[in-house]
């Protein structure tokens, strides 16, 4: 998902009064103002930060209600053997009045994309869930020291997602992390693995945040919400499923699909509500509880696939040893990833060096029509194909394809040339995703 803007405030306390009661009073309406205009200006090179220090927030007044049923309630969570202590552990850091930093990491829904549905006008409020969430926290815990990241880009899966996570989430040493790629990721053993490996790589970081699965749907069913509960079931991780909602409101009749989401996919003011509710309503299940006695269950040690992506980074293309630019040439066509490599014409045919067990590559789809096929090669041998062309998208989007795996540390010849049979020639190469 593509972040173009970054917020930034930051509350200091005063000895005056009279300055502590005007920042007071100021500080709710500029959270709402940075709110809003992460919705209008969604895109920046760094994740989104809102930060509010002791001050209620917004108060709590943007609180959807009366759109989930206590049946539907049980819809979206009907997983057992939860262990919530991690989520107890960060309400009373909260509570106490400390420094809580709240993450989310996922693609265009969390990042804030909103299609328009048939009954948004009658809407009083347009928000996001990242803005229902917030609020939550602001209401609850008027004395924490809150600050919020949303490291959601358009069109990302959780494979870039593990590559990115370190950098864009964990550096920022965060209490709880949030993760919604159940849309954007596929059915497939390499993006079962790489959901896995981000969730283990969240779950180990220094900080050892809580971590909670937010599971997404398109209109037409689509899903991957069976594949990551999997994962999070053998983790014992809160999870919360909109895909279950969803399916049933439809079902009875309750909203149509051009009500939930003008798009198919992006959910509308009313579909966000939907979204919001859900995750405040269970919020406050888990806050009701957290200053009581529970057993603390550690989370297994054992992985459901295997440990491939602990070590999963994004290197720029400056930061990879460049032998043969062929056609390609140093540019900056993206705010989220610099320093990128573009070629328009002639063959490509790129050659660098780099060291890893496991090696993909980042690149830009393009719409335009004269995104090409490129090959790849490691170490002499096609491993991959590129396919730069998004051509009858909505927008230009980052792409991956693993190119590489092995069991063995090494540095590997890596050579990107166009396939003869493509017609279009553009190629843009974000980066480099290596894990070792």
């Amino acid at each position: 998902m593509n972040l173009k803007h970054k917020a930034n405030t930051t509350q200091k306390k005063t000895t005056a009064s009279a300055n502590r009661n005007k920042k007071t009073y100021l500080l709710p309406w500029l959270c709402i103002l940075m709110l809003s205009v992460s919705i209008l200006h969604p895109a920046a090179a760094q994740p989104l930060i809102v930060h509010a220090a002791g001050t209620g927030g917004i108060k709590g007044n943007n609180l959807p209600a009366g759109y989930v049923t206590e049946q539907q309630m049980k819809l979206a969570n009907p997983w057992t053997d939860t262990n919530e202590m991690p989520l107890f552990n960060v309400m009373r850091k909260a509570q106490s009045g400390q420094r809580v930093t709240i993450a989310l990491i996922g693609g265009s829904i969390t990042k804030g994309t909103m299609s328009t549905g048939t009954r948004d006008e009658s809407m009083n409020k347009k928000l996001t869930y990242f803005d229902y969430f917030t609020n939550w926290w602001y209401k609850t815990f008027p004395k924490a020291d809150l600050l919020f990241v949303n490291a959601g880009i358009s069109a990302t899966d959780s494979y870039l997602g593990v590559h990115r996570v370190q950098k864009d989430v964990l550096d920022r040493k965060p209490d709880l992390v949030l993760v919604e790629f159940a849309v954007n990721d596929k059915k497939t053993a390499y993006h079962r693995q790489a959901y896995e490996n981000l969730v283990r790589k969240i779950l180990d970081s220094p900080t050892k945040p809580a971590v909670m699965l937010l599971f997404m749907s398109k209109l037409n069913g689509w899903s991957c919400q069976l594949q990551q509960a999997k994962i999070g079931s053998h983790y014992h991780l809160p999870m919360l499923s909109y895909a279950n909602v969803m399916k049933d409101m439809i079902g009875k009749g309750i909203y149509t699909m051009e009500e939930l989401s003008g798009d198919a996919i992006h959910p509308s003011a009313l579909g966000s509500a939907v979204i919001g509710e859900i995750l405040v309503r269970y919020l406050d299940s888990i806050q009701k509880k957290s200053l009581g006695q529970v057993s603390y269950k550690k989370a297994p040690s054992t992985y459901v696939t295997s440990k491939k992506y602990g070590s999963a980074k994004l290197l720029s293309c400056k930061d990879i040893k460049i032998q043969r630019m062929g056609t390609f040439e140093r540019s900056s066509k993206s705010q989220i990833f610099p320093d990128n490599l573009t070629t328009g014409s002639g063959n490509g045919d790129l050659t660098f060096t780099v060291t890893g067990k496991n090696i993909g590559i980042l690149f830009a789809q393009q719409i335009n029509g004269r995104g090409g096929q490129f090959d790849v090669y490691v170490d002499g041998k096609k491993t991959a194909t590129i396919d730069a062309d998004n051509s009858g998208g909505r927008h230009n989007k980052p792409g991956s394809v693993p190119c590489y795996s092995s069991n063995t540390k090494k540095t590997h010849t890596v050579r990107i040339v166009r396939n003869q049979k493509s017609s279009g020639r553009a190629l843009t190469i974000y980066g480099v995703l290596v894990s070792n």
